[in-house]
């Protein structure tokens, strides 16, 4: 039997391959991206919500990159658009998922002076979720407010890890975050605050944020959640069993804040607001001059506060 040369097994070899490369080469230079942020932009109108892309090309290749892409959410009732601005977006999905039931990506994006990264995987029964967001200006994300209600600024880190089944109450995993710099308030923004109407809160210094809290069975404890600086002292323990959608999440905490003299001197405001509810907040006062309160409800819903003064700082049960 005759033996095929090496070499000419390698030339019939090669002119198969040299096309496969050409093809893939000009279809990602010729590809229509454009038409494809134009068809993005229409499904999302579709869906209730819209995206603004400038500029969007290919990312390896499997993956999608986004420069300067907005995403507008619908507003919910009492609350404005949420309004998110991303500087690069990359996205790109795991090949070896598309043949499967689960779809996992990963994602890369800068945003508000920070990045974030992380992967995700989606099945028909579960989610798993890991992220690492570093130095997000809380500043630049004016979002924020539709979650916090009251003006925040500081530099966001964290690290999210996060399996949440079909069954919600068998979730688990963790979440570590910091917020370095912590000011609340900017003595601009008008709160909504229950028998006083509108008012401003000047800006005072919380210092450092730590949260810590492990989800277990569907339900998420905070182990550690405290913020002292010059003007506030926050803390914070309890639960918060998850459920879907997550505004319908129960949350069981006991809050702590007490505001130093410091931030009463400098701001006449609060000082004054402080001595009209004096009486009405004798049931919150703790024998240090904070106010603790317990709080239920629903994430996304009305708050049950209930003073609790008297009670140990520790976890309801």
């Amino acid at each position: 039997m005759q033996r095929i040369p090496i070499k000419k097994i390698l030339k019939w070899a090669g002119y198969p391959a040299f096309f496969i490369v050409c093809f893939v080469f000009f279809a990602y230079k010729t590809f229509p991206y454009d038409r494809l942020a134009d068809r993005l932009a229409q499904e999302a109108q579709a869906r209730g919500y819209e995206i603004e892309i400038i500029d969007l090309t290919h990312s390896g290749l499997s993956g999608l990159a986004f420069e300067s892409l907005r995403v507008v959410l619908p507003a919910e009732e009492g609350s404005p658009p949420l309004d998110v601005i991303f500087d690069e977006l990359t996205v790109s999905a795991s090949l070896l998922s598309l043949m499967t039931d689960t779809t996992s990506f990963s994602f890369d994006a800068e945003l508000a002076g920070g990045e974030a990264v992380g992967d995700v995987s989606i099945g028909t029964d579960n989610m798993e979720v890991e992220a690492e967001i570093e130095d997000i200006d809380l500043a630049a994300i004016p979002a924020l407010r539709r979650f916090t209600m009251v003006p925040m600024t500081g530099t966001l880190n964290a690290e999210i890890d996060l399996s949440m089944p079909s069954n919600v109450a068998e979730s688990t995993g963790n979440v570590e975050l910091t917020i370095d710099s912590l000011n609340v308030g900017d003595g601009k923004t008008q709160l909504d605050i229950p028998g006083w109407g509108g008012l401003t809160l000047d800006r005072a210094d919380a210092g450092d944020l730590e949260l810590l809290a492990t989800i277990s069975e569907g339900t998420a404890t905070i182990e550690r959640a405290k913020s002292h600086g010059e003007d506030l002292e926050l803390d914070a323990v309890g639960t918060v069993r998850l459920l879907r959608p997550i505004k319908r999440s129960e949350l069981n905490l006991m809050v702590r804040v007490k505001i130093e003299d410091a931030y009463k001197d400098r701001s006449a405001k609060v000082a004054t607001m402080l001595e009209l509810a004096s009486s009405g907040l004798e049931a919150a006062m703790t024998p240090d001059g904070a106010m603790q309160y317990m709080i239920g409800g629903s994430a996304g819903g009305r708050l049950r506060p209930r003073a609790a003064g008297r009670l140990p700082f520790e976890a309801p049960k």
